[in-house]
């Protein structure tokens, strides 16, 4: 029971055994909340910014705002330009993109290396030149989703800014969940370990659960009990 109590809330445990540590893990439990949840709404607001910016900035599509996942944001993010998907639309079938600083001009250099053998050229209509074309379908961006950050250096470097600033806070977010989780274990862990060792050694004694370092392993933590009649 000591443990499931503080599982569910640490310090649980700690308040029905009497010990004082129990405050630790209750401020603990709320710090961390509070930071995860600031991390994460900033997180998210810097998202719908560097969102809005590469579509209002960069896009050159007229139409309506496409659906696009982060992917889409990290190669507008890598590349200045998107590339024309088809180089010539009036031409029957597709002509990938051939510039490689372009996005869909990398995309097509990579179908090319992955499904041609070295030094061989395959023609339109070939298995393996239809192989890497549908690779280059699946994966370069048509025209709602083209971009271009040409003349835009410095909302480039904002977005940029952004999208970094959102990854730290959504990272931040990570690891203060990852506190809280931890905390409830250790919580739990400590109480189940004060209550048998009460059990076993009778109501006068004191248990203490620690962290320690370990110089004999590297400076590593581990967990060290105490028991006190």
């Amino acid at each position: 029971m000591a443990f499931l109590y503080s599982a569910l809330l640490p310090g649980a445990a700690q308040w029905k055994l009497g010990q004082t540590r129990r405050i630790a893990y209750l401020v603990l439990e709320g710090v961390s909340w509070i930071v995860f949840g600031r991390a994460r709404r900033s997180a998210s607001e810097l998202r719908d910014r560097y969102q809005e910016l590469a579509w209002e900035a960069a896009g050159t599509s007229s139409g309506s705002r496409g659906e696009a996942g982060f992917a889409y944001y990290e190669a507008v993010e890598m590349f200045e330009r998107s590339g024309a998907f088809d180089l010539d639309p009036t031409t029957p079938g597709l002509q990938p993109e051939t510039d490689i600083s372009t996005f869909n001009g990398a995309t097509w250099a990579l179908a090319m290396q992955i499904h041609f053998a070295p030094g061989t050229h395959p023609a339109p209509g070939d298995p393996v030149y239809d192989a890497a074309l549908a690779f280059y379908r699946a994966e370069a961006y048509g025209e709602p989703f083209e971009w271009t950050w040409e003349g835009r250096s410095a909302e480039w470097a904002e977005y940029r800014g952004l999208i970094e600033s959102s990854d730290d806070d959504f990272r931040r977010a990570s690891q203060f969940l990852g506190v809280v989780i931890a905390n409830h274990l250790l919580s739990a862990v400590d109480g189940y370990v004060t209550a048998r060792a009460r059990s076993i050694a009778g109501r006068r004694s004191v248990a203490r659960l620690r962290w320690v370092r370990d110089p004999d392993r590297g400076g590593g933590v581990g967990l060290v009990l105490q028991v006190r009649r």
